[in-house]
């Protein structure tokens, strides 16, 4: 069954749309860093299927490149159709780091602006902490952080990167 474009962006920004507002909703009460941190466990617990798993990925190496090489194998796997939608772009590519940077569609942008949060106040914990060791499977030195967030920048700036 073939699913449009826009149903594909409707459903994410609406499952999305609801973990923001939920994670805020909780922060509310606990504090939202705390909150951010307990969500960015989410992602972070796929480690462990990493783990498991690591032999049939068909990761060679442990520098930048085979992290992002690793993110760009699960992580569709986590959500099938999204990384076609967000115009993700290469812009560097080296074993110490490994830019991208994403133009299009992105579910989370789209649920903090209809909920009037900025995502340079949600996305970074979630993200590094939560994607970081993720990659950290292969190589403790990894890390993966966010540079520019829309709509400060004209686009979000995703790096994996080799810690010194």
């Amino acid at each position: 069954m073939q699913v449009s474009e826009e149903t594909l962006k409707g459903a994410y920004t609406m499952s999305y749309g609801a973990l923001v507002n939920y994670v805020m909703a909780v922060g509310e009460k606990i504090g939202k860093e705390e909150a951010l941190r307990i969500f960015a466990q989410l992602h972070a617990g796929m480690a462990e299927m990493i783990k498991e798993n690591l032999p049939t990925l068909g990761i060679a190496g442990n520098d930048a490149k085979a992290g992002a090489q690793l993110l760009d194998t699960v992580l569709p796997m986590h959500s099938p159709g999204l990384y076609e939608l967000m115009e993700r772009r290469k812009v560097e590519d080296t074993p110490e780091r490994v830019v991208y940077q994403h133009r299009g569609y992105c579910p989370i942008v789209e649920s903090c602006q209809t909920l009037g949060i900025k995502p340079r106040d949600f996305c970074p914990i979630p993200h590094e902490e939560g994607i970081s060791p993720m990659v950290q499977v292969i190589n403790p030195n990894l890390c993966v952080r966010l540079g520019k967030i829309r709509p400060e920048a004209d686009y979000c700036e995703f790096i994996v990167e080799l810690k010194k």
